[in-house]
């Protein structure tokens, strides 16, 4: 099973790790996977990413809501794990900061 993630401009591939803006949407869609198995998804940390799972469970609607570490884990009927995904989320405070240098030393 493959996990894309896609952005407004971006879309990555087999994704098992990433960083996202806080306040960020996009999507994961799911990839290669038996259109058989009935899928679930879990997050370990609420407070991080909203979701929203399409009907079928092959996609997702995310949101980054808070700054912290998320994991997102698919699993079957089962509760077998069958793909983990690694998201932080950052804030946009060192994004903002836009630092300048007048002058160089050399020392």
């Amino acid at each position: 099973m493959d996990a894309n993630i896609i952005f407004q401009n971006v879309k990555a591939y087999d994704v098992n790790k990433f960083d996202v803006k806080l306040l960020e949407d996009f999507n994961i869609e799911l990839v290669n996977t038996d259109e058989s198995t009935l899928l679930k998804w879990f997050a370990n940390n609420d407070d991080i990413l909203a979701i929203k799972v399409s009907p079928d469970g092959y996609s997702a609607k995310l949101k980054a809501t808070t700054k912290g570490n998320c994991e997102i884990q698919i699993q079957n009927n089962q509760n077998l794990i069958l793909k983990t995904i690694f998201v932080e989320v950052y804030d946009t405070i060192a994004v903002s900061l836009n630092p300048t240098v007048s002058s160089t030393e050399l020392k």
